[in-house]
């Protein structure tokens, strides 16, 4: 029988910063920790699915601790990640008497805690919010950052805010669920903040990765998700405002948003990242700054350790890539700008925001080289 991992808590770094509880099978924690607060109504925004799976555990402990609360179910998903879902989570939240007294919890993957967040944050100019990620890319990624979004009709994340939960909740039991695929995912992340922070972090992974991560016990889960937050931690201290050195975060992202975007989360967030982090390794090497090594230990780490399928596939076109560019949301007034690496644990930073201009016909030629480098790519696509 799987055992309590004691819980935790640590400083996020952030600016405001939350509180982040951590732990396996904690859930019997989180009233007292609600209950610290005043409110009059918790709002429980969750799907379908994890209701099934875990409400009634989530839904004992609010009755245990006498916390009055309400579920509203939403749809979730990339292809949900719209207006028309922010609106309906709005309004219903409205229509359920929700006030400023109230707090709510999100309780899903980045998707459906992005959309709480942002919600939260709009209502009566902001209520209070708490975040608790059923992924491990939730845990370990999307969590550690203030920033709240959704899509726009010309690219991903376009419109949101920073905006702080209260705290937030780590419970690693609720990975044991999650598909192989989101599992992966979330590995690619941990895997490029080695790249841009922490070679040791690359070893780790190179280890780690020897192991079947489908057999992963929860005490497996625990630490190799506490071990990814500890990666992105170091990074977040050094910039807490997250709009310095923590572009460096966005390694790889250029392009990985605009595959995932345009194939409306066909392909994953991580999936996306693992094929923009070579494009954007390409790039580093076409430019001269990486030598050809560590362009190869890329393809290494995700595509023969993690199983990744890196090719762009056949119905993407560069074109389709560079108009989703010019979308992106690190667009600036220099126009399109990419993170890329000078060194392993190092990011080129010539002016000061760890993003360089490539001239796009650059751009365009090496996407043009990599899709034909990798089209014939024998891994199956894993995610």
């Amino acid at each position: 029988m799987t055992k309590e991992i004691k819980m935790i808590d640590f400083k996020t770094h952030l600016i405001p910063d939350p509180t982040f509880y951590f732990g396996n099978r904690i859930t019997h924690e989180l009233g007292s920790l609600i209950n610290r607060y005043d409110y009059d109504k918790v709002y429980f925004v969750t799907n379908e699915l994890l209701l099934k799976l875990y409400g009634k555990d989530i839904l004992d402990m609010f009755n245990l601790n006498a916390i009055t609360h309400e579920v509203v179910i939403l749809t979730d998903g990339e292809d949900h990640k719209n207006f028309r879902n922010l609106e309906y989570l709005c309004e219903t939240l409205i229509e359920k008497n929700i006030s400023k007294g109230s707090i709510i919890l999100g309780f899903g993957g980045g998707c459906l805690t992005n959309i709480v967040g942002l919600a939260a944050g709009l209502i009566f100019r902001g209520i209070r919010y708490i975040e608790i990620p059923t992924t491990l890319m939730g845990i370990t990624d999307s969590t550690l950052s203030n920033k709240q979004a959704i899509n726009g009709k010309y690219g991903k994340n376009q419109f949101g805010m920073y905006y702080a939960p209260i705290f937030i909740f780590g419970d690693t039991q609720y990975l044991k669920t999650e598909s192989i695929a989101g599992k992966k995912s979330a590995i690619v992340e941990g895997i490029k903040n080695g790249f841009i922070s922490n070679k040791r972090l690359l070893e780790y992974f190179e280890t780690k990765l020897e192991e079947d991560i489908e057999n992963y016990s929860e005490e497996k889960l625990n630490e190799l998700a506490l071990k990814i937050i500890q990666s992105k931690l170091k990074i977040l201290e050094r910039d807490p405002s997250e709009k310095g050195y923590c572009m460096t975060l966005e390694y790889g992202h250029t392009f990985g948003h605009a595959m995932e975007f345009f194939t409306k989360g066909g392909i994953t967030h991580g999936l996306a990242v693992a094929k923009g982090m070579c494009i954007a390794a390409e790039l580093s090497h076409h430019l001269g700054y990486i030598p050809k090594s560590l362009l190869d230990r890329h393809y290494y780490l995700v595509s023969e350790k993690l199983g990744l399928d890196v090719s762009i596939p056949d119905y993407i076109s560069v074109e389709n890539i560079m108009q989703a560019g010019l979308a992106d949301n690190k667009k600036t007034a220099r126009g399109i700008q990419y993170v890329l690496l000078n060194e392993i644990g190092e990011c080129l930073n010539p002016d000061g925001n760890f993003q360089i201009s490539v001239d796009p016909e650059v751009v365009r030629k090496v996407l043009t080289d990599y899709k034909k480098k990798t089209i014939n790519s024998n891994v199956a696509e894993a995610v």
